[in-house]
């Protein structure tokens, strides 16, 4: 009998040994990328992250900076990460051109753009016709630079008295401070901080927003490489149902999304990031639509219209479908993503 027992004790523990090496390489192994250095706008996959919550969906998540959307969606399209939050109009513009590596995205981030022109209240600027004959300094590749065509149509700018000073991306709101350009595009959350990080005080920071005048378009939002999306849908699926609820604790609780950047990465300055989310969350990423129909989704005839914006603002060589460029079909349930 006590034989027995030892035998039956001993393949137990055999058994467990075995069980406990396939249990933790279950979890299935995400490589995810920003678009840009992290900040407290990136807080959702920080929060799931530091809480379990892709734990808790079986995954081990790995989240690297980013080194812009351009980039981002060239590594997806390689299978160098495996998800990644680029800008949707940038893979508007990836899948026209390369319809046999085109992806769409899975989730949108920021419900609104954050794109807008800005400029200091002290040069007497208040509406955007007064950009009519003065300097704007971009980047040639700007995303919110490339639109400008289309916001100068809706507000009556002429696009031929400005002066284009083509210049680098981080010397934007260098230049402007010093007063060397006029006006500059960017993403208002934080071109607001970059400006007020160089000396200028926050009231003397005008800016344009796109969305005011008309265009109403989506910013960065979660995309899978096509191998990635192919071979792990169920790990997809709990990669977005567990960034949504990240993005709601951020939302009820700012400051936990702040504390969670800063653990991130501790170099961040907290008073700048707890602004950043501030402006970030209420222009881009709580918005009226987001609060009425939830987290993630799009509108298929808002975004209709704006993939034929940016089809002749980009000057693409086909205009993608809304199918090609959105597919809601990984995101959680909709009772799932309303902020309660």
């Amino acid at each position: 009998m006590k034989l027995r027992r030892s035998l039956a004790l001993i393949s137990m523990l055999a058994l467990a040994a075995i069980a406990a090496p396939q249990g933790a390489s279950a979890q299935t192994k995400v490589r995810f990328t920003l678009d840009w250095i992290p900040g407290a706008t990136h807080s959702a996959f920080f929060v799931a992250l530091q809480k379990g919550y892709y734990k808790a969906e079986g995954l081990d998540v790995s989240i690297d900076r980013g080194k812009g959307s351009a980039e981002v969606v060239r590594q997806l399209a390689s299978d160098t990460y495996d998800m990644g939050f680029p800008d949707i109009n940038v893979v508007m513009d990836f899948n026209s051109k390369n319809p046999g590596q085109a992806f769409p995205v899975l989730m949108s981030g920021y419900e609104e753009a954050p794109a807008a022109i800005i400029f200091l209240k002290s040069s007497g600027i208040t509406e955007p016709k007064q950009l009519n004959g003065k300097k704007l300094g971009s980047a040639a590749n700007d995303s919110t630079f490339k639109l400008l065509p289309v916001f100068a149509s809706q507000t009556g700018v002429d696009l031929a008295s400005m002066q284009i000073q083509n210049i680098e991306p981080s010397l934007r709101e260098v230049l402007l401070a010093q007063g060397k350009v006029d006006a500059i595009p960017g993403q208002v959350f934080n071109s607001l901080l970059e400006l007020q990080a160089k000396g200028v005080k926050a009231s003397d920071i005008g800016y344009f927003m796109y969305k005011d005048y008309g265009l109403e378009l989506y910013g960065n939002s979660v995309a899978a490489s096509p191998r990635f999306l192919k071979e792990h849908p169920d790990a997809v699926k709990g990669f977005l149902r567990a960034t949504i609820k990240g993005l709601k604790d951020v939302a009820q609780d700012p400051e936990l999304g702040v504390k969670a950047a800063l653990a991130f990465e501790p170099l961040l300055n907290a008073d700048i990031e707890r602004e950043r989310l501030r402006v970030a969350m209420s222009c881009c990423i709580v918005t009226d639509n987001v609060r009425k129909n939830g987290f993630g989704d799009v509108d298929p005839e808002r975004l209709r219209k704006v993939i034929g914006i940016i089809a002749k603002a980009y000057n693409l060589p086909r205009q993608p479908s809304v199918a090609e460029v959105f597919d809601a079909s990984f995101l959680p349930p909709l009772q799932d993503r309303i902020i309660k």
